[in-house]
């Protein structure tokens, strides 16, 4: 017990040190989501079986029974305190958030404690306790051990589920910055050629041009409907038609497509782009892009395809726009999106497929 004492404060002492250099904004999970009390319960089963294995001698089956009930009813003791008290905990600071559920856990694991013994509920679980300070003491240790390795694992996932997001965000902005100063000096010569022969349609086109870099200044963690996002794109297509004339023929066929569907913005306008720039562009007799989409149960499938380029054109930064894509649809959706390519000696497809989440304003 000395020895699992030391283990605890020098766990502690490195969970402070990691929180004093700060948690950049990361806070605890909600402890009220089912799939983490599923896991926690898993991880208090394995704790159990681990005890178990370190005791003298081989436990009865009734000591392991009686063993798992308490260390079941102990965690969901203390995943409902935490889970009531997430909005308490999230008034913290980050430090203070992580800190503060592990304080939590301790005080309920021992009223948890205290109250089973004076209960007589789980008195066979005391085997070589003489008293009832002791059996509270080791429950207590224990659940304080553990919940305390498994907090550090969460503030490390968290920590790097966060890095990945930034990085995903200063992949867009990149991306945006090499977008803006390339497509707004091919919109501001088209313009130039529209005013003296068509000046409705240069005005128009400068609306347009407007609309477009107000969207692409959205934040790319911060989900729009598919209806927006699609508005978008036309736009874009529209400039392109009005620069490429009759070279760039394009083919809506999006009226399957849930309007009210959630999708993070600039993931079609990338992907439309490269179809514009290595499939339409390069062909002589340039090509038609096609946009079709359609809802499969609880997908969302986008697929856009595009004349492939000629042979002896060199494709240069074709590959960052659909990285960052995937980068993107995994963080947000994990497995359940995805982005895959193909093609053929005449066409090239992107297929996007991700989950069917309405989207709500906030």
């Amino acid at each position: 017990m000395v020895a699992g004492g030391f283990g605890l404060a020098v766990m502690d002492e490195q969970l402070e040190q990691e929180l004093l250099r700060g948690t950049r904004g990361v806070y605890p999970p909600s402890f009220c989501d089912w799939r983490l009390v599923v896991v926690i319960m898993l991880m208090t089963q394995l704790a159990v079986f681990l005890i178990t294995l370190g005791k003298e001698g081989i436990p009865s089956l009734e000591w392991l029974s009686l063993a798992s009930l308490h260390a079941q009813w102990l965690a969901l003791f203390c995943v409902s305190g935490l889970c009531v008290a997430s909005g308490w905990i999230n008034r913290m600071s980050p430090a203070r958030a992580w800190v503060g559920s592990w304080l939590l856990v301790v005080l309920l694991a021992t009223v948890f404690s205290i109250a089973a013994w004076q209960l007589f509920l789980l008195t066979d679980l005391s085997q070589g306790v003489t008293t009832a300070w002791s059996f509270v003491l080791e429950s207590v240790l224990a659940v304080a051990i553990v919940a305390l390795a498994f907090l550090r694992y969460l503030l490390m996932r968290a920590r790097w589920r966060a890095e990945l997001m930034a990085q995903a965000e200063a992949r867009v902005q990149a991306l945006q910055a090499r977008i803006r100063p390339h497509f707004l000096f091919n919109s501001l010569n088209t313009i130039a050629s529209l005013v003296p022969v068509d000046p409705v349609n240069a005005e128009s086109a400068i609306e347009d041009l407007a609309d477009i870099f107000r969207g692409s200044m959205r934040r790319a963690d911060q989900p729009i409907s598919l209806a927006e996002e699609l508005t978008l794109a036309r736009l874009y297509l529209d400039m392109e038609k009005r620069r490429l004339g009759d070279r760039l023929q394009i083919d809506w066929r999006v009226t399957d497509l849930p309007a009210n569907a959630s999708i993070l913005p600039l993931m079609l306008q990338p992907l439309l782009e490269n179809a514009v720039g290595h499939g339409v562009q390069p062909n002589p007799s340039g090509g038609k892009i096609s946009v079709y989409g359609r809802s499969e149960g609880d997908k969302v499938v986008i697929t856009i395809s595009n004349p492939v380029a000629p042979e002896g054109h060199l494709s240069t930064g074709h590959g960052m726009a659909m990285q960052n894509i995937r980068d993107r649809l995994r963080l947000a959706h994990g497995s359940l999106a995805s982005l895959v390519t193909y093609n053929n000696d005449e066409q090239f497809y992107v297929v996007m497929s991700l989950p069917y989440v309405t989207h709500t304003d906030r």
